[in-house]
């Protein structure tokens, strides 16, 4: 049984293995193709892809976008795949992709502060010089900020930090500037990849008009669904599969590993016994080699 993970994120981002230490563990655990998909970045792809070669291990580099979904106000996340493209390219600031990622990066770096306004504003002192110390990379976000509040004993866990002050209508919540879904489905075509909406089982939509959004992403150029999710039901999963045939869209999945104590979701599949089988997604990976032998 061949197990792939099409959705991890390393130290580039807000992940806490580095991308070499990634590569080498699904090594380790057999799993047939990998993707580090970090949030706004590709900075840990270089690293990932060289120790892939090394081990023999089949990668394929990825990003996650933070994207603005215009029906109803809402958020999502959006998954870029870029099989055979070259990487000193795709990572290059003169890019369109690079400069999509600098401008979500800049949206990060200019809601950071006004989010430890808030905090000190409700008695949670935390300093953005911790902040950066634990993120250790260039994106900065709203987990490391949880942690520096979790290491200072304010919350007493990364999800008490999110329920009682860094989600959507907490009172540290604070929006932040992000691309629209169709801009960066059309960003990714034009960088050489494969735009895939993420976990879509988060997006509060009732069905039809979850099917309207997936008509007018397809016309953009979305390639797929991540179907596969350690969230998604039973129910969700057969939903999703109904969409992508009706759009002739392929299906992967990933498990969305960031490496955190408190996950539930180990590199290559969860506690519960949730995984993603190469079979599952033999489109999406017969697609990537397409790409890649091109």
């Amino acid at each position: 049984m061949d197990i792939v993970d099409l959705h991890i994120h390393s130290t580039a981002s807000d992940g806490t293995r580095p991308p070499r230490e990634l590569v080498a563990m699904a090594s380790e655990k057999s799993l047939s193709v990998i993707s580090i998909t970090d949030h706004d970045t590709l900075d840990g792809i270089p690293e990932g892809a060289d120790t892939a070669v090394k081990l023999e291990m089949e990668f394929i580099p990825g990003v996650e976008l933070s994207v603005d979904l215009e029906e109803r106000d809402l958020t999502a996340h959006l998954l870029g795949y870029f099989p055979g493209v070259d990487i000193p390219l795709l990572i290059s600031g003169s890019h369109s992709l690079g400069k999509a990622l600098a401008y979500v990066q800049g949206g990060r770096s200019r809601r950071n502060p006004r989010i430890l306004e808030k905090l000190a504003d409700n008695g949670v002192y935390i300093e953005m010089e911790t902040v950066q110390l634990i993120a250790g990379g260039d994106v900065v976000g709203r987990p490391h900020i949880a942690e520096a509040m979790m290491n200072a004993r304010y919350v007493g866990s990364m999800n008490e930090a999110f329920s009682r002050f860094l989600a959507k209508g907490k009172p540290a919540y604070v929006e932040r500037d992000r691309l629209s879904v169709f801009r960066a489905i059309e960003i990714i075509v034009e960088s050489g990849g494969l735009p895939v909406m993420a976990h879509p089982g988060y997006i509060e939509m009732d069905s039809e008009t979850l099917r309207g959004l997936f008509e007018r992403m397809k016309g953009y150029g979305l390639v797929g669904i991540e179907v596969y999710y350690p969230s998604h039901t039973a129910s969700m999963i057969t939903r999703l599969k109904t969409l992508a045939r009706e759009f002739q869209l392929v299906l992967t999945g990933g498990t969305d590993y960031h490496g955190r104590s408190n996950e539930a979701s180990p590199l290559g599949g969860t506690k519960d016994g949730f995984h993603v089988e190469q079979e599952d997604v033999k489109d999406f990976i017969t697609l990537c080699r397409s790409r890649s032998r091109r």
